[in-house]
This record gives structure tokens, sequence and C-alpha cells, in this order.
């Protein structure tokens, strides 16, 4: 099975025509026949079926398609990474970030000065496991999360393990997430034993949650909650808080027009273990200008808080 041959297979497809498929590919149609038979004695199937009126697919053939256009759109993505239009594209930035609004900004801000016609950038919002995984296994070029005093030994480890490097950037005062009619919503500062009556919003599976992982900078100090609400994205989240007397906790950084604004944020009071917001990479590779161009635009960010 050649690449070539699932080539043809889709232009058929997409043609419904085996004389229309070899004029556009530029081959004659017995090279296209004898390709497709080949193909089909080798796995065993029939792709297509032939008939006065045309050529269609068969039951197998329709299942085949289905396999093979992700590994088409995949070669194509590859040939265009690595030829393009212009040569090479050498700009592409892959970011894994736990759920923070101002890392959503600092994404945007950074697209707002591209300019190049070629282009593969993403941002991918996941729990901090995940964030690690990603960077580790070369899916993303850099990783945002928060270490804690009381997490920072076990994920030390842990980078040190998977050959990661943690960068700090800042350390935030953790702030409590409540809707703006809250009956906490009007204190200057709100105590950790106040927490334990309301629900409490975590980012999480129950089944999966571990406190050295958390995204919540509070649960790591031995509060126990009588209520507790798991979600998986941010969106979830706010319309919870915003509706309910429920609450969360975060590093308190909500940049305009990336937040509920319904959902206010208050700092939380001493004693409380500090979050260290940075970004993660792997140990002894160079960022690439475009993750450097990222990364300063984060900290700006950060900074104005």
């Amino acid at each position: 099975m050649t690449l070539m041959q699932l080539e043809y297979i889709m232009e058929i497809y997409h043609c419904g025509s085996m004389n229309k498929a070899a004029q556009n590919l530029f081959v004659s149609q017995s090279a296209i026949s004898s390709a497709i038979k080949e193909l089909e004695e080798e796995l065993g199937i029939s792709i297509f079926v032939r008939s006065n009126r045309g050529i269609s697919l068969t039951e197998e053939g329709q299942e085949f398609i289905a396999k093979i256009h992700p590994l088409l759109l995949q070669a194509k993505e590859v040939s265009l990474f690595y030829t393009g239009k212009n040569g090479p594209i050498n700009n592409h930035l892959y970011i894994s970030t736990q759920r923070y609004p101002f890392c959503a900004k600092a994404f945007v801000e950074f697209l707002k000065k591209q300019n190049d016609p070629f282009f593969r950038y993403g941002f991918k919002e996941c729990p901090m496991g995940k964030v690690i995984e990603e960077v580790h296994n070369g899916k993303s070029d850099l990783g945002i999360i928060f270490l804690s005093d009381i997490t920072e030994v076990f994920l030390s480890k842990l980078f040190d393990s998977k050959n990661l490097v943690f960068h700090e950037m800042k350390r935030l005062r953790p702030h409590v997430f409540m809707n703006k009619v809250h009956p906490l919503a009007q204190k200057e500062e709100i105590s950790l034993d106040e927490l334990k009556n309301y629900p409490f919003v975590i980012f999480s599976k129950k089944e999966e949650s571990s406190l050295n992982f958390s995204e919540e900078a509070v649960l790591s100090q031995n509060i126990e909650y009588s209520q507790i609400i798991y979600v998986n994205d941010r969106a979830t989240a706010y319309n919870i808080i915003a509706h309910t007397t429920a609450i969360s906790t975060g590093s308190g950084v909500l940049p305009e027009g990336y937040y509920d604004p319904r959902i206010s944020a208050i700092p939380l009071a001493s004693p409380v273990c500090d979050m260290c917001i940075g970004w993660i990479s792997r140990k002894g590779e160079l960022l690439s200008q475009k993750a450097k161009e990222f990364v300063e635009i984060l900290e700006e960010q950060i900074k104005k808080y």
C-alpha cells in the first residue's frame, strides 16, 4: 500500500469518476485502475463498484475512506510544513496551559502580531498532569502551570525525571472566585475556614484527582469540603459560580474581556501558600523565536497584577 494509491482512491471518491480523477491527477486511467486493483488484491477488499452509471463505494470502501482520510490530511500537513510555497514553515508554536484567562489573552495578543503567510499555532487548556505530558512528549513547546510551597518538591522531582525545567514568572496570592452577589462578595479578604461553607468547584474528575496536580490553589492545604463540583472546562465553571453560591480559587488574574464579568476575585487571607506561576520547557532545548515572543507577551500580561 502506497500513499499514491490512497491519493488515487480519494480523488476517485471525490470525483465519482475514474476518468475525471485521472485527468485531475495527470495520469492515465489505466494506471489508476491498475493501482486500485493491486491495492484491493493486497488488502482482500473491494473498494469500488463499477457500473454503467459510474463508480461508487462499497461498504468496505466507505470504511476504508474513513480510515485513510486522516492519513492523507497528515501527509499533506507534513509536506506543507517542510516545503510550503516559500520554503519550510518555521513559524509554529504549540502551547499547553492550565485554565488561566491571562494565558488565553497572551495567546490572542501573540496572534495579533503574526503576519506570516504560513504558520501552525496551537493553544490547549488542560489539567496540570496533561500539560506536563504534552511538553515532555514534544506535543507542546511550552506549558504554563503553577507550583505552591506544598507541591514544589514533588513537582521539581517530576520535572527532573521528565527532563523538564520550570521558569518562574511571578508569585501571586490566591484569590477566591464567586459571583458578585455572593454572601462573601463584599469582604476585602476571605479566610480558609469560610470556604468550607460553600460548594467548591474543581477542574478535574474525582478518580483522576491528586493534590499535587490540583488546579485550585488551596486544595493541598488540608481543608475538607463537604460539597464539591467537578468540571472540565472554564465556561462551565464560570456559569456554575455565576448562578450559585459555589466558589473556586485561582490566581485572581482576570484580564478584561477574558473572564465572566458576573464573577469577582477576592484575595485569601493569610496564612496561605502563594501560587508560583511559570512555564515549563524541555531541558537543554533552545526556545524558538516564536516561543520567545509568546513568553515575552505572557510575562508582560502577568506583571500587570
